[in-house]
């Protein structure tokens, strides 16, 4: 796992930017602290950081040029399977036994088709310069690695993070407004777009060209969201089950100590027994937390102990301050606001103490309907289709509203607003921690148009939308949330601390085979991830696999000491700052008088909704203010 930065200018100006160029790759050397290196060609710039996880030696650096010197390549991530594809490249020779190295060489002798083959992590760019000069960039299909892009006036630049790109570009990227607007209902940036104008991620699974000054984008793999097989349940469980002992097998390829990231989940325990069956000497990792509300080291325990496996907990620093805080949120470079990256920087920068790879339990909530809502949305998208049932639906819900607890009050509030939405609007809203359709005092909060965030969701990867809802539903929580918010929080948080945090549950073959199955196999009302839950049955105790999904969240008023806080609420509260373009003062006010006690807004938004919040419009002004 590694960070590269590139650039292409077919006017050869490079060399007068070639400092911003060192300047921004060493922006991004945490990525890559054991080697780093730069190489300029006539028109194109190479520079990479490398964290050395296959073939340590020195012939694995990069720019890594092809045995024959036609093509170079800076890389990002791993290819589990390169050594199968390496016995395919029969005649070719080898300088190393990196998986870079059979990458490069398979592009050489197949094209980009040879790409659609691997299976792994990775983002990466190859210089060609045989007959016509050309850059080729290409992503993984899950967008597990991230690749930025820029394209203006003949000069390109492309690398792992927005920030290696800025020190180059700086004079010529603009605000995105659309994305900011965007920002303040979900707490993230959305992919493609990000918060500059001229700065593009590639998307997942594609091919971009750039040739003469030209530029062309393919997909070179596009997953279904659509298809739903004829077979049974058990067949799907069972054909679940080989594909993720393959997909762990593949994920545990080399050459540095790998461990698994142990919490009491379903999804990580699961790849524990796998990674356990493959290598008995792998290690458990498992956070220890003060708070018993976030502890799982009983649980982790019992998973370890079934299994006679090798485990061991992490102390993590748990007290939290203001300059750690800035550290995180100025580290994603835009905008982002989900507080259990704190969590992830803190488990990352405990094991990176033990070992550079770790393997997460991401993907399989996406994949196999791990969270309620993805199941009772289609729901209330039935009801919203059906006039009647929307009818009668809608006075229950006003009834219940009447007689209910606080807590289930805004629960049901927040049904009765969800009710009224079409499907593209019922997702969005879903997403939002804060909600287009909040208001104070009868006003909105918001100082535009509230439905401009969800317009712009709306046209994000709309060519690949699904037609059906349960396809949908699937779509955006895999190719929107999971994409930007959730991959893009373990990445930047992991190689922060120069971590390759791996994610087998998003295996290329296992992703294929759960998007076939029907969504009904996987969820119902009364249970989610119910194949997933099914084979942890058989591995673990029955009671361990009935535990439901843990989320994370920050309390910050209580986190922080009274002095940091305070300092976040003068950001956000100080005449003309960059938040008061977009969020009423009022609002703003209003939400620190509750987390004081000023005002009572229980049936209206949570504490955990409250320090959200906050946490969004801190993160969106200390971001202007690092511009």
């Amino acid at each position: 796992m590694c960070g590269f930065l590139g650039a292409v200018d077919f006017d050869k100006r490079l060399e007068v930017i070639q400092p911003l160029l060192s300047k921004g790759l060493k922006a991004i050397a945490h990525r890559g602290p054991d080697s780093s290196k730069e190489q300029f060609f006539d028109n194109v710039y190479l520079g990479h950081n490398r964290l050395s996880i296959i073939d340590l030696s020195e012939s694995g650096n990069q720019p890594m040029k092809s045995v024959n010197a036609e093509a170079y390549i800076i890389y990002n991530g791993e290819v589990y399977n390169y050594m199968e594809l390496k016995n395919e490249l029969k005649g070719t020779r080898f300088n190393s036994n990196s998986d870079s190295e059979v990458v490069m060489e398979g592009y050489l002798k197949e094209g980009t088709d040879f790409f659609k083959k691997l299976r792994g992590i990775y983002a990466f760019a190859i210089y060609d310069n045989r007959l016509t000069q050309k850059v080729i960039l290409a992503r993984d299909p899950a967008g597990v690695k991230p690749l930025y892009y820029f394209n203006k006036s003949g000069f390109h630049i492309f690398g792992s993070e927005i920030k290696a790109l800025l020190p180059g570009v700086k004079d010529k990227v603009t605000i995105n407004e659309d994305v900011i607007k965007t920002f303040l209902n979900l707490g993230y940036c959305p992919e493609p777009d990000t918060v500059y104008k001229e700065i593009i991620a590639l998307a997942p699974g594609s091919v971009y060209e750039i040739q003469n000054g030209k530029t062309s984008k393919t997909g070179f793999k596009k997953y279904d969201f659509e298809y739903e097989n004829s077979n049974d349940v058990n067949r799907n469980t069972s054909d679940t089950e080989t594909h993720l002992q393959t997909a762990v097998k593949r994920n545990l390829t080399s050459d540095v100590e790998v461990a698994v990231a142990l919490s009491g989940g379903i999804d990580s325990s699961l790849i524990y027994a796998y990674a356990n069956k493959s290598d008995s000497d792998i290690k458990g990792l498992t956070v220890k937390f003060d708070d018993e509300e976030y502890n799982e080291e009983e649980l982790s325990k019992v998973y370890s102990k079934t299994l006679e496996g090798k485990h061991e907990f992490v102390e993590v620093e748990s007290e939290l301050n203001l300059e750690t805080l800035n550290k995180i949120i100025i580290n994603f470079d835009q905008p982002y606001a989900d507080s259990s990256a704190i969590n992830v920087y803190y488990l990352t920068k405990a094991t990176g103490k033990i070992t550079k790879v770790l393997l997460g339990g991401d993907g399989g909530d996406e994949l196999y309907n791990g969270y309620p809502s993805m199941t009772w949305l289609t729901y209330i998208e039935r009801f919203n289709n059906n006039a009647l049932l929307k009818r009668s639906g809608s006075a229950f819900l006003k009834a219940a509203e009447k007689i209910l607890n606080i807590n289930h009050k805004r629960s049901v509030k927040r049904i009765a607003d969800l009710w009224k939405d079409d499907q593209s609007e019922l997702l969005y809203d879903w997403h939002s921690w804060f909600p287009r359709k909040t208001l104070i005092n009868g006003k909105s909060p918001f100082l535009f148009d509230a439905t401009s965030g969800l317009n712009n969701y709306k046209k994000i990867f709309e060519d690949q939308m699904p037609h059906k809802f349960k396809g949908k539903v699937v779509f955006d929580y895999f190719r929107k949330q999971m994409l930007s918010d959730y991959l893009r929080k373990t990445d930047m948080m992991s190689m922060l601390n120069s971590v390759e945090y791996r994610v087998p549950l998003l295996d290329e073959d296992l992703t294929d085979l759960a998007l076939s199955i029907p969504f009904d196999q996987k969820s119902s009302l009364k249970a989610t991830k119910k194949i997933l839950r099914d084979i942890h049955s058989r591995i673990y105790p029955a009671d361990t696999s009935k535990a439901p999904k843990k989320g994370f969240t920050i309390p910050l008023d209580s986190s922080l000491s009274k002095e940091d806080f305070n300092l976040i609420k003068d950001s956000i509260t100080s005449p003309g700052n960059f938040l008061s373009e977009y969020i009423s003062k009022e609002y703003v006010k209003f939400l620190f008088d509750v987390l004081e006690k000023k005002v009572s807004a229980d049936d209206e938004i949570s504490r955990a909704g409250v320090y959200q919040r906050i946490l969004m419009f801190y993160s969106l002004n200390l971001w202007y203010g690092s511009l």
